[in-house]
This record gives structure tokens, sequence and C-alpha cells, in this order.
């Protein structure tokens, strides 16, 4: 431990004395004192047990000195010492609490003197940066809380507003720092609600829809935290105002469109945003600028729906069903009217643009209100497919509409897929068809390079008339690829939730177009007709999991394709792409028990008693016998007290039969391996015994008569032997004669002949 304190010590110390001595140091050696920061624990000793007085107290000192010249940098005279003065304060509060909770009321007036002066944006950016990480922990700390927030919020946020109508640069930094300061403070905010709402809708005029999107993206999500913040009127009062006031903006920007002068007696219905400047006498300034305030007004709507709000809102679903479907028919409005307007002739070239906003608002309709859409779930589809039948061929508007078409199937399956009109889906399917798409932007190039043979001047040569022709074909191919990768993503979802719903037909013209694709990826290589996607991860993905969903979801009438698939996802599984290794090998996974089926397991009934093994068969025939065996002093005579029945112990009975009988057919094969010589074994009757040796084997006893003869014509035999032969025979029938049966051991004489 002493040791890491005198390393960390002696860092410090360095970095101190060497590399933020002086301006000059610093501007040329700050990235490399914020990565010694970022990369050692310098920090993290502080009050550290373990080591000496002495060493505890020079490591103390060296922090004291960091934190003091941190402090003499944020308000140093050149903007490198104060730019390196924020980075230090950032990277040390990160590292080490006890110097944040000390240092935080000093750093923070430091940093909003900054802010009240004039200086580079880079300055700035990083104050309001650092600013937004102080008030993430200070919010979270009651101590801090009394001590900062209360006294230099309110400040803060009045300086911040400030800086607003500095430059665009500024703006997005000022905007994330209002939104979290009205969310986390809303009390503290309050006094500053009219000028955030007046900065947010200067912004969300129109004027930075097409310069800066993420600009208004953040506008929009400042001006829809403020219903948050309360105030004189009631979160759920003041965000159903905004709501109601950007429909009728909407409203009035599509009237202004279609050249329609709204009637007095609606004036009050259509309330706007206040604060919005009127539109420019001229039609090919004013008309654009209405299509931007409506992509602005889109982007208000979108925050509104998705920003979560603890309070039960009164959302007008009808309004909003009703405004998108407005907007996706103003192009057929307009294509439709007999009117000879020179400003209808601006509304083809914006008709995208309404089309995509009307797409926006149905996507976050599904999104934030999820159950609810399901009454107009039949109008959605007609919007759809109103979009899709009257757009002019803009690929933009495709991906939307497919997006828009995958986002519904994946919510209400069935029940939005029975409304979709049929054409939508068999649009999706044909999109897919990559090799049309290809002869028509050959064509279009083609066509292209007459026209330009057609205007071409002196010394224009034939190689440049081709490379133009080949360059407007390429472009037109790169625009499909979003397409046809949103169409596949659409097809994904329909065969994975709603299979049924495409008909046999549409399920193999999908399975065509897949082994297709996949097969001119695999076999074709570079050379394939889909050579601008050949090294798109994403797309290879798409297919394969297109072709897996149409694999387990199969069509009663769909062709035997698993063949082609297996051999695809096996091929697929040595490329080089990560995602699609991954995607053929979870496919593979997939179909495994479609090709290799198995039933699952079975409780099944045991057999019978004999197949079970013999240990737990003795017990049972031990107990279950009934046969009693008297053994005379000599053991040489035996009575049979009674007949045995038939339980266990006849099972015993059965399983040494069979054992003697394998032995005995293992001894005969022994015995013919070894060219024994044969021997023959006639039948004997008992009253011919030969005499038997004193101590005969268990294999003699094996042969001998079933029944027992005189005490006196039998020689003397171990009781062991008896007792086999006794347990052996006992079931034979006591009317049979007694001659015993003839015997014929393999190799004999008789199993010669």
């Amino acid at each position: 431990m002493e040791a890491n304190v005198v390393r960390a010590e002696r860092t410090l110390s360095l970095l101190i004395t060497t590399y933020l001595a002086n301006a000059d140091s610093i501007k040329a050696n700050v990235a490399l004192v914020v990565d010694t920061v970022l990369s050692q624990n310098l920090f993290s000793y502080i009050g550290a047990t373990g080591t000496s007085a002495e060493t505890a107290k020079r490591y103390e000192s060296a922090v004291h000195k960091w934190v003091a010249r941190i402090s003499s940098l944020l308000v140093g005279k050149s903007s490198e010492s104060r730019i390196a003065g924020i980075l230090l304060a950032k990277h040390t509060t990160l590292q080490s609490p006890p110097i944040f909770v000390e240092n935080a009321p000093k750093w923070t007036t430091s940093l909003l003197n900054m802010l009240g002066k004039a200086d580079v944006a880079a300055v700035h950016v990083a104050a309001l940066q650092l600013l937004l990480a102080f008030m993430d922990v200070v919010r979270e700390v009651p101590e801090l809380y009394r001590e900062i927030a209360s006294a230099q919020v309110p400040r803060m946020n009045q300086a911040v507003l400030a800086m607003g109508d500095k430059g665009s640069d500024l703006v997005d930094s000022a905007l994330e720092l209002l939104t979290y300061s009205a969310s986390w403070f809303p009390t503290l905010f309050r006094p500053s609600i009219d000028k955030t709402e007046a900065l947010c809708l200067g912004l969300l005029n129109g004027s930075m829809a097409r310069a800066s999107g993420s600009t208004c993206k953040r506008a929009a999500n400042c001006l829809a935290s403020l219903p948050l913040v309360g105030g004189k009127i009631t979160v759920e009062e003041r965000w159903f105002q905004y709501v109601q006031m950007t429909i009728g903006t909407i409203e009035t920007c599509i009237d202004h469109v279609m050249c329609v002068e709204a009637p007095a007696a609606n004036a009050e219905a259509h309330k706007t945003m206040p604060g919005m400047p009127a539109f420019a006498d001229d039609f090919i300034v004013s008309i654009p600028q209405a299509a931007d305030r409506i992509s602005s007004m889109t982007e208000l709507l979108v925050a509104l729906l998705s920003r979560p709000v603890v309070a039960d809102l009164p959302i007008p679903v009808d309004g909003l069903v009703g405004i998108a479907s407005t907007l996706a028919l103003v192009p057929v409005r307009v294509a439709s009217s007999k009117s000879n307007r020179a400003e209808f002739g601006l509304v083809p070239l914006l008709a995208p643009q309404l089309q995509r906003a009307a797409i926006r608002i149905m996507a976050v309709l599904a999104i934030a209100l999820g159950d609810y859409m399901l009454p107009f779930l039949s109008a959605v589809a007609r919007v759809m497919m109103v979009v899709s039948t009257k757009h002019l061929v803009s690929a933009p508007t495709q991906v939307a509409l497919y997006s828009l078409m995958q986002l519904y199937v994946e919510r209400y399956g069935y029940g939005f897929v029975i409304c979709l009109p049929k054409e939508l889906v068999a649009s999706a399917i044909g999109d897919l068809n990559v090799q049309s798409k290809r002869q028509s932007s050959a064509t279009a190039g083609s066509a292209l390079s007459a026209s330009v043979s057609s205007k071409k001047r002196g010394g224009r040569s034939r190689a440049a008339e081709v490379a133009d022709s080949e360059g407007a074909s390429n472009m037109l191919q790169i625009q499909y690829t979003e397409v046809v990768y949103s169409a596949l993503n659409t097809v994904l979802a329909l065969l994975r939730h709603t299979p049924t719903v495409l008909s046999s037909s549409l399920r193999a013209q999908i399975d065509g177009q897949l082994l297709t694709l996949l097969m001119l990826e695999v076999v074709g290589g570079l050379s394939s007709s889909v050579v601008s996607r050949s090294t798109d991860a994403r797309y290879k993905v798409a297919l394969c999991q297109c072709l897996e969903a149409s694999i387990l979801s199969p069509d009663p009438w769909q062709k035997a394709i698993l063949p082609h698939a297996v051999s695809i996802f096996t091929a697929g599984l040595e490329n080089s792409s990560v995602a699609v290794r991954n995607a053929c090998s979870q496919a593979l996974v997939a179909i495994e028990p479609i090709i290799h089926a198995r039933l699952p397991a079975q409780l099944r009934v045991p057999e019978a008693e004999k197949d079970v093994e013999l240990e737990y068969v003795v017990p049972k025939a031990i107990l279950g016998s009934q046969v009693s065996l008297t053994a005379g002093l000599d053991g040489s005579a035996f009575v049979e007290s009674e007949q045995p029945t038939r339980s266990a112990s006849d099972e015993l009975h059965d399983q040494e039969v069979e054992e003697d009988e394998r032995e005995l057919e293992a001894n005969t094969k022994r015995f013919k391996n070894f060219s024994v010589q044969p021997v023959s074994t006639r039948p004997m009757s008992t009253e011919k015994l030969p005499a038997v040796p004193a101590a005969p084997s268990e294999t003699t006893s094996m042969f001998a008569s079933s029944k027992p003869a005189a005490p006196s014509a039998l020689p003397s035999v171990k009781p062991s032997a008896v007792i086999k032969q006794q347990v052996t025979n006992e079931n034979e029938d006591d009317d049979d004669d007694d001659d015993i049966p003839d015997i014929v051991m393999e190799g004999s004489d008789s199993e010669d002949e």
C-alpha cells in the first residue's frame, strides 16, 4: 500500500511541476496529463490506512497542490488553460468523490462565471458538459443539493438561456442542459419556463428543419420536458395544450400548401403555437417553409408522445390519426385537382417529406399507445396503402413505409394484417427481386447515357459516356440496397408472426428469391448479381433469417427447400463475418429437430421379472419358496415335503438353466477349438450306473438321474451338488421313464454323423 501511495505522490508532483507549469507546456502536454489521470488511479488513497504518517502527509500535500492548480487553470488567461482545467476537474471528481464534495461549490461558481464571459465556443461547450456532470451528481446528494442546486441552478438556467442566441455551436449543449435541468430540478426551473419555450419554438418554426435535424430533435425534447415542471397549470393541462397547438399548427401549414383559406369560424379551433412567424408572400418560399414547419412539429409530436410522464394524459388518438391521414392524402388531392394554380407544381417535390411525417406519427402512436390503437388499425392500413401507391418512387419513403409495416406486424400480428391490403404484401415481396431492380437500373443508366450522347459537345469521348452511364446505374443500384433490406425485414416479420396469411404462391415466390440470392452469394461470390451488397453482412444475415423462418413455418404446399437450406447454412459457417456465421449456426440448430426428429422421453412399463437383476430376484426366491429339503445324517437322502409354487423361485430356476446352457455352449466351443477327442454319451438306466469316485465334480452330477436311487446304491455325494441337481430337475414329470435322455455334445460322434 505504501509503495502505491509513494508512486501516486511522485506522479502528481511530476505532472504539476513539469507538464502544468506554464501555458506553453499545458498546450503541448494536456493530452498526456489527461491520459495519465485516466489510466492511473492517483486519487484513491485519500484517508487510506496502512501507510506511515510522513508518506500520507506528502501525498495529501501533493493532492492539495493538484486541486489548487486546477482552480487556477479554471480562471486562467488563455483558452487552452481553461479547457485543461475543465478536463482535469471533470476526471478528478469522477475518480474521487471526496475531492468533488470539497471543491464542487467553488468550481461550479468558476464555470458559471466562465459562461457569462465572451470566449471561444470550445470553452463554453466544455463548461456546459462539466456543469451537466456536476448536476447529475448533485441531485442525488442531499447536502450538495441544498448547497449547490438551490443557489446555482436558477443562475445556471439564466446563463444557458442567454447563450442560446450566441451561435449554433452552443445551442445543442444548451438545450441538452436545459432538458435535464427541467427534469431534475422542476421547482427551481419554473422561473425559466417562458424563455425556454420561446427558445425552443424559435428553433421549431421550420428554419432549422433542413439545416440541422439534430437541433430540431433537441429542441423538441426540451419543449416536451416543460410539462414536467408544472407551475400555474398542471402537467396534464400543459401537455394537452401543447398537443392541440401542434396539431393546429400542422393543419394551418396543410391549408397553406393546399392554398385554402381557413374560415373565421375555425380560427378558434386551430390553435397554433405562439411566436410562429408568418409565411412569406412568395409561394416559392412559403410552401417549402410550410413543409419544413410540418416536419418540425412532427418532431415535437414524437417527443411529446414518447417522453415518459407520471400522469394520466388525455391523448386525442382520433385527431392524431386524422392529421396523419391528411398529410398522406395531400399529394393525392393535389394530383386529382383540376386547378391550374402554379403553387401546386411544388407539391410533388414536397410529397416524400409530407408522407414521411405521416409515417413518423403513425409509428410513434404504435410505440406509445400499444393496444389503444386496435380500433384504428384499419385507418392506419388505408394510410399505408395511399403512401404506397402515390409516392413518387422515393426510396426513403419506401424504407420508412416498410419499417412501419414491420412495426405494426410485430406489435399487432393478425389484428393488423387482416386489415392490410394484399397489394402492400405483394409489393414488399416484389422488392426482393434484386435481378429486376438491376435490370431497371441498367435501363435507366442506358437512357441517361443516350440523353448525354444526344447533348454532348465536341471533345466528348465515348469512354466518358460509358463511365457516366455505369455511374448512374451503380447509383440506382445502391439506392435500392436499403429498400431491399427493409423489405427483407418486413417479410421476416410476416413469416414469424403471421405465416398463414401468405398464400402458397407468395410463399413459393419468397422461397425462390431467398434461395436464389443466397445461392448466388455462396456460389457466385463477387460475380453475382448482388455484387454491390456482397460485403454487406446485415443483408446476408437478413436473408438467412428469412430462410430459417420460412422453414420453421412451412406451408402445406411448400416445395422441399430443406436440403438447399442445409447446404447454404453449412457453407455460411465459413463466412468471414461473425454475424453471418452466428446466423447460420442458429439456423442449423433450429432445423436440427426437423432433420433428425426424436420422440420426447417417455415413462415405460418395466418388463417381466426375468429381466430384473439377480440381486433383486434372490431375496424373493428365498422368501417365496415352499420347498423343504431334509437331508439324512450321511447327506445322501432328501425328502420333498411340499410341491413348490410357481413364483420368483421358478424364475430363479429358469435363469440358472439358461446360465448352465450358455456355459455348456462355451465349453463345447472351447473344446472344439482345441481339437479335443469327441466323447459319446449313451443313455443309461439307474440300475447300471457305474462306480462313482468318492468326490465327483459338479459337472458329473449334472448328468445324473433325476430320480434318487436307493441309499445303498447311491454313492456319497456332497450336499451342494445334490441340491443343485434337485433344483435343476424339480419340474420334471415323475411319470417319465428312468432312462436318461440322449445328450449330444458338440464335437461328439453323433454330431458328426
